[in-house]
């Protein structure tokens, strides 16, 4: 279901990606960090893995665009551009807090724009706002999730990773931002988990994996400071 080595997901023929943040480099030049567009090397990573999977469509669990609440000149010229350049048969957008008004520039007869998306077992969403799951497993974005290691001096570093775990109701995936330019959300420190889903989840039990499918344990025996 993980791709290896990746922040994506395939279930039947759809392959899965979370926040993607197409106009972030607008805000980081706004902060002073000067950055090509990402676009075409988003494109061409996302290609690469319908190729590799075999999967015929998309579903971007939200927050494909980055600015809020407005929507930047960047985003008007980018986002028609990376939808153009992938190669998918149908797109979902579950639609994230990051995407307000995203409609009046989507104008591509393949994209559908939706709150979730059921695929078998599963509802896929952004994650901000509460959805009917059903018994279905509920996989979101939103949160950006990372896991931090500290070393014996000291030294520490955050890699992206997946969390698997439960509500009382549901079985949750949160999934690892697409866009490597994105905050994270330190599943093993004090970072708050974002979004009404998934506060919900029995974080201490929650099972943590890294992207090359290693196995990190439990949050609460991975806790740091």
């Amino acid at each position: 279901m993980f791709v290896l080595n990746e922040p994506a997901m395939v279930v039947r023929d759809y392959l899965v990606i979370a926040d993607v943040h197409i106009g972030i480099t607008k805000a980081l030049k706004d902060a002073g960090v000067m950055l090509p567009s990402q676009v075409e090397k988003l494109a061409g990573k996302i290609n690469a893995l319908k190729r590799a999977s075999d999967a015929r469509n998309l579903i971007i669990l939200g927050d494909f665009k980055h600015e809020i609440p407005r929507i930047s000149w960047q985003e008007r010229m980018e986002i028609p551009q990376i939808l153009s350049l992938l190669a998918f048969e149908k797109i979902i957008i579950t639609k994230g807090n990051h995407d307000g008004n995203i409609e009046r520039i989507v104008k591509d007869k393949r994209v559908k724009i939706r709150k979730s998306f059921a695929v078998g077992g599963y509802i896929f969403t952004h994650g901000h706002r509460r959805i009917k799951a059903g018994k279905k497993t509920v996989v979101m974005g939103h949160n950006h999730p990372h896991v931090k290691f500290v070393d014996d001096i000291g030294t520490s570093y955050v890699n992206p990773c997946w969390v698997v775990g439960r509500s009382l109701k549901h079985r949750l995936v949160l999934v690892p931002a697409f866009n490597e330019l994105c905050g994270a959300t330190v599943v093993n420190g004090k970072d708050e988990f974002l979004g009404p889903i998934a506060r919900t989840m029995d974080r201490k039990n929650a099972r943590v994996y890294l992207l090359d499918g290693t196995y990190i344990g439990r949050i609460k025996n991975i806790m740091v400071k």
